[in-house]
């Protein structure tokens, strides 16, 4: 039996714990022009972008998931004690580079994890084995 996107989502979503204990900034439900938005820019259907933004909001009720709450996201899955992979996975999912995680760039990130084409996940791949200053390393020169 093989999970559905949705049962994927889920998982990976609620790895993480928010211990941080602040009241909720964002809203229940997500926009509708944001939602438009997710499901025009990714291959995600609108229920997953909802099912999604549900797990996100209770991760990071403040609207943003921070690094070590990331880590704590993958030490679920027994990658603690080294932090490298979420390290440079946090660095790659943080597209506007300011040290947190909004939903749309955990989205969009995981968007290209369970939907994207072998061309997408091959580049996000080796963004993050390679991280984002690969001095004169390009995915090209391996194709």
């Amino acid at each position: 039996h093989r999970p559905n996107s949705l049962q994927i989502i889920a998982a990976v979503a609620e790895m993480a714990v928010c211990a941080c204990g602040a009241a909720p900034a964002l809203p229940k439900r997500i926009r509708k022009d944001a939602l438009e938005t997710m499901t025009s820019s990714t291959s995600l259907t609108a229920a997953e972008v909802k099912a999604l933004y549900a797990r996100f909001r209770r991760l990071a009720p403040s609207g943003y998931l921070l690094k070590q709450q990331f880590q704590q996201t993958m030490g679920v899955m027994g990658l603690t004690d080294d932090h490298f992979l979420a390290d440079r996975m946090f660095e790659v999912f943080d597209s506007n580079q300011d040290g947190r995680l909004s939903f749309e760039e955990f989205a969009s990130a995981l968007a290209i994890m369970i939907r994207g084409s072998e061309d997408e996940k091959l580049k996000l791949s080796f963004k993050m084995v390679a991280g984002r200053e690969a001095k004169g390393l390009h995915l090209e020169d391996f194709q």
